[in-house]
């Protein structure tokens, strides 16, 4: 079965170039978190204790999940035309840049959800020490926030579990019929079992 560039939409290539744009934005962001810490705990410069919650929360919370979530938004779009094309190529199948950029086995969703459990979880474990010395200080406006960002890591937590086993059925479905419509070299076959995120099959932590 010969290999061909299945067109894919203008959608799926703007999609593209924002996952491009968040990855390089994301390690500016990154970068400038931190120098800001190294600045502040040298004394080279002063830089505001508030600025620096901002951008460590927004490093370590925000933006894992917006660069996977760009990443669904565009593996999701290039799996499903790819899929409604192929009965447009006949004894074709996509190039092996499309298959391993949409078709992988582990469902595009996978890392977002196990991506949302983990941070949820840290959120959960952070937020629930702090906030008993919080209230013990005095402090009723931080408490309330702590405790507003327990519940909700505690409600991430909740949605992504049972998020991760959606995706798991979705993403065997999804083999089942890749192998239905193409026959693939066994070296393509192993690539495709690699996830982006390096969390493939069975390599989940509590998998």
């Amino acid at each position: 079965m010969d290999a061909v560039e299945f067109p894919l939409s203008a959608r799926v290539r703007a999609a593209r170039r924002w996952l491009v744009a968040t990855s390089a934005g994301g390690g500016v962001l990154v970068a400038a978190t931190a120098a800001s810490v190294v600045a502040g705990a040298t004394g080279w410069v002063a830089v505001p204790r508030a600025v620096q919650a901002v951008l460590v929360l927004v490093a370590l919370f925000v933006l894992p999940v917006l660069r996977v979530g760009v990443h669904v938004v565009w593996a999701l779009r290039g799996r499903a035309e790819l899929f409604a094309a192929a009965g447009d190529h006949p004894r074709r199948r996509p190039t092996d840049r499309q298959l391993v950029g949409h078709l992988r086995d582990e469902h595009p969703l996978t890392p977002l959800w196990w991506t949302v459990a983990v941070l949820g979880g840290l959120g959960t474990l952070c937020l629930g020490f702090a906030l008993p010395f919080a209230l013990a200080d005095g402090a009723p406006l931080a408490g309330a926030l702590l405790g507003a960002g327990l519940v909700v890591s505690l409600a991430a937590v909740g949605l992504a579990v049972p998020g991760i086993h959606r995706a798991a059925r979705q993403g065997a479905e999804d083999r089942e019929r890749r192998a239905a419509l193409w026959s693939l070299p066994s070296a393509v076959e192993r690539r495709l079992t690699a996830s982006p995120l390096g969390t493939g099959d069975g390599a989940h932590l509590g998998a």
